[in-house]
């Protein structure tokens, strides 16, 4: 019996030590491996397959029936499909981040409606090879902030709170186009 003791304490000991290897080793980073590449509002990214960019950035407030005020920035986006294939781009492919906190997009909410209509956010359909897709993105914002980053892969565009415009309750009809997709134009 204490050979058995003495074989399961050496057995725990080696297993501890061997956990304790991975907490001393050297994480080896490549400096190059990252191809973040920030730009301003205004300012679209380009990769091989794709333009990104952000195009303007509003606040606006809307009380619920229940007498709360919630604050939201609505973000307008263009994607441009760059490939010679069909891709798959939704609003959840954007990242959003309030001073490096991950923020996730709002849905379409009916207190929406004195701003914009549905058939303007930034929509769930794919975007055909050399098509442009635009539209909004809404994120509800809890706390005061100075930076923005909106992300999409490699393409980060960076706005401060200055940057934002409050936006007014809009005249009827420029609440009621619709989120668009065009041929993309040249690019350089």
């Amino acid at each position: 019996m204490k050979k058995f003791k003495n074989a399961v304490a050496l057995l725990l000991m080696l297993t501890t030590m061997a956990s304790f290897t991975g907490c001393f080793s050297k994480e080896q980073t490549n400096p190059t491996e990252s191809t973040q590449v920030t730009y301003q509002i205004g300012s679209p990214g380009k990769t091989e397959d794709f333009e990104f960019g952000v195009t303007g950035i509003n606040s606006f407030d809307v009380t619920t029936d229940y007498g709360e005020t919630m604050h939201y920035l609505l973000v307008s986006v263009s994607y441009t499909n760059l490939s010679d294939k069909e891709q798959d781009i939704t609003k959840r492919n954007i990242e959003f981040y309030l001073d490096n906190e991950e923020i996730i997009s709002s849905e379409y909410r009916s207190e929406f409606e004195d701003y914009f209509k549905e058939g303007l956010l930034f929509n769930d359909n794919n975007v055909n090879s050399g098509r442009t897709k635009r539209g909004y993105i809404v994120y509800r914002i809890y706390r005061d902030y100075s930076t923005i980053n909106v992300c999409m892969n490699d393409i980060t565009v960076t706005a401060n709170k200055s940057s934002v415009t409050p936006l007014a309750k809009p005249t009827t009809s420029d609440a009621t186009e619709q989120t668009t997709e065009s041929t993309a134009g040249p690019t350089e």
